[in-house]
C-alpha cells in the first residue's frame, strides 16, 4: 500500500508542478481573455456546438452535409480570423506538448512490457 500511496503523492505533486507551468499559467489567462471578449466567446461556443454536432452525427453514422461542410468553413475562417481564439489555441497546444509528454513517460514501462511480447515472436 506504500508504494501506491507513494505514486498518488507523485500524482497530487505532478498536478501542483503543472499548475505552477507558465504554459497552464498562459492556457488560465488566454481562457479569461476569452470570456471578456463578447465575440470571441461567441465564436467559440459556436465551434465548440459545431463539433458536438459532428461527433453525435459520426456516432449514429450519419453523414457530413454539404451545408454542414460550408458551415465549418465559414466558422474555420472566423476562427482564424480572431486573434483571441487563434492566441488561445496556440496555448492549448503548447499545454497539450507537456501533457503528451507527461502520457509517455507515464505509459512506457507499459509499453515496455507489452514490447516484450513482440521481441518473442
Amino acid at each position: 500500500m506504500n508504494i501506491l500511496a507513494n505514486i498518488y503523492d507523485t500524482i497530487n505533486q505532478l498536478e501542483r508542478d503543472i499548475r505552477d507551468q507558465d504554459t497552464y499559467k498562459d492556457l488560465v489567462a488566454a481562457i479569461a481573455a476569452l470570456k471578456n471578449d463578447e465575440e470571441a466567446y461567441s465564436i467559440y461556443n459556436e465551434f465548440r456546438a459545431l463539433q458536438t454536432s459532428f461527433q453525435f452525427k459520426a456516432q449514429m453514422g450519419q453523414e457530413i452535409t454539404e451545408e454542414d461542410e460550408k458551415k465549418a468553413n465559414e466558422l474555420q475562417e472566423k476562427l482564424a480570423g480572431n486573434t483571441v481564439i487563434s492566441d488561445l489555441m496556440n496555448k492549448e497546444r503548447l499545454l497539450n506538448t507537456v501533457v503528451e509528454d507527461i502520457n509517455q513517460a507515464v505509459t512506457r514501462p507499459i509499453n515496455e512490457v507489452y514490447q516484450t511480447l513482440m521481441n518473442q515472436e
